[in-house]
């Protein structure tokens, strides 16, 4: 069973669904950052969370609309970010991979203490059209789900229910991720939301559910077992989509100042940059600085001052 999300609509289409298997990718993500588990499940449920917001996100002609999750809690681990899109890639990176936590006392990984409670989470719609909006709500439990469930209750007024979970085995294996998202429409009632409140409660944590062999389709038919209608099937997968040429258009972003600071810092050595999404490292020679200083004063109509070799 590859990874997967599912987009589906329940109760009439009062309510707005969708589930993820997220597994490989998490793995791929351990296996790029090389996080201890407790940061593997904080970057995995981060990641899994910007997928299934990104579901929401309408299709359009030229280019892609996408979601960015940020999370900045105080914690060890630092800031969290990761950038999805509702064809279903996802890339994400955190400052401090290495940061450790005790187990909690039940034993399990301790996710709010790596991440932190005291700052805020970020959630970032670009359309593809037209200008992003960004969304900022105060982090309420560092756990990641439940304050995925805030933001869209607070910020976008829509009562949400979220579950994520990351399996991280004792050799540092993500064995199982996923998660789903539930949005009430208008026209709920009380009984509804109650009854639907009770399936949560009921089915739990979905790694456990996982490891009985169950998968997105079946918790979403657990919690609607009037019947979902499946407007969709993505699979889900890692996907950076850096190159040279776009660490070439970030450095023209900079300006001049800092494309001429880096020129003087190399002299005669190329500069490594490293994609903090995929580790992937570049290099960039004096001679590109200099066309890069002297493209960067062709369009601004400035003196970029390029030094002479």
């Amino acid at each position: 069973m590859g990874d997967g999300m599912i987009r589906a609509m329940a109760l009439d289409g009062r309510a707005r669904v969708v589930a993820a298997r997220t597994t490989e990718t998490v793995e791929r993500l351990r296996a790029i950052h090389e996080p201890s588990p407790t940061v593997t499940a904080a970057l995995g449920r981060v990641a899994t969370g910007a997928l299934l917001l990104a579901a929401a996100l309408e299709k359009v002609t030229g280019r892609e609309p996408m979601l960015t999750v940020e999370i900045d809690g105080g914690g060890p681990a630092g800031r969290l970010l990761a950038t999805a899109s509702p064809s279903g890639w996802v890339r994400a990176t955190v400052a401090n991979p290495g940061a450790t936590a005790p187990p909690r006392p039940d034993g399990k990984l301790d996710v709010a203490a790596v991440v932190g409670t005291e700052g805020s989470l970020v959630v970032t719609r670009d359309p593809g059209i037209g200008e992003p909006y960004r969304g900022v709500v105060p982090l309420v439990s560092g756990e990641i789900a439940r304050d995925l469930a805030y933001y869209l209750s607070e910020s976008e007024q829509v009562p949400s229910a979220v579950a994520l979970g990351v399996h991280v085995l004792p050799e540092n294996r993500v064995e199982h991720a996923g998660g789903y998202l539930v949005q009430l429409l208008p026209g709920v009632g009380d009984d509804e939301a109650a009854a639907l409140a009770a399936r949560v409660a009921e089915l739990g944590a979905v790694t456990p559910r996982m490891r009985e062999g169950e998968g997105p389709q079946a918790w979403l038919e657990r919690l609607f077992p009037g019947g979902i209608e499946i407007l969709e099937r993505v699979p889900v997968r890692f996907h950076c989509g850096c190159s040279r040429d776009r660490v070439e258009r970030a450095l023209k972003l900079l300006g001049a100042g800092e494309v001429r600071s880096l020129l003087e810092q190399s002299r005669t050595e190329p500069v490594a940059l490293t994609c903090e999404f995929c580790r992937t490292a570049y290099t960039v020679p004096p001679e590109d600085l200099r066309r890069l200083l002297a493209e960067i004063e062709e369009e601004t109509g400035t003196d970029a001052g390029v030094p002479a070799n």
